[in-house]
């Protein structure tokens, strides 16, 4: 893509108009299959053929890359259950709040028995509780959509590790 735009900026400065330069690349369809032709060859990889001597390494090594790689899956599961944590704190804080102040605003009208002040109590309680849930509601739909992107970086990081060595998962 850079060459073509390198292309049509120097045929700008030679002097011909936008049209001019990009008729002079070509048809787009050709073009585009170009880049598609190129961008495939760049990505393909000759997969590696593994030695027998690197076989049977990998096998009686395997107690000691075995554990290091279960730890570093481990690590990676905490780090998502990290990331995760506030979110599903606030959910849980939302809906609890929410069923527990519809409840107790229900239950407020049988209070009456026990005197005026206590239903009037335990109403401004629900209602403050219910108030308490919908903004736990609302910041958990916030956190979600953050925690999403930065669970797409992190997911993108450990990705790009190992594509960068030749790996594909």
């Amino acid at each position: 893509m850079l060459y073509y735009d390198e292309l049509i900026e120097d045929y700008l400065e030679d002097g011909a108009s936008e049209a001019e330069a990009v008729s002079k690349l070509g048809k787009p369809s050709r073009i585009a299959s170009k880049i598609l032709e190129e961008a495939f060859e760049e990505r393909s990889f000759q997969k590696k053929k593994l030695s027998p001597w690197m076989v049977v390494l990998l096998i009686i090594g395997f107690p000691l890359w075995g554990s290091i790689l279960l730890t570093a899956i481990l690590l990676i599961l905490s780090a998502y259950i990290i990331i995760w944590c506030l979110p599903f704190t606030t959910g849980m804080f939302a809906v609890l709040g929410l069923g527990a102040s519809i409840f107790s605003i229900c239950a407020s009208f049988f209070a009456i028995q026990d005197g005026v002040y206590i239903a009037v109590t335990q109403m401004g309680i629900s209602i403050f509780v219910l108030g308490l849930a919908l903004l736990s509601g609302l910041a958990t739909l916030n956190l979600a959509n953050h925690f999403i992107k930065a669970s797409k970086r992190f997911s993108g990081k450990i990705f790009g590790l190992f594509e960068g060595r030749g790996l594909s998962l």
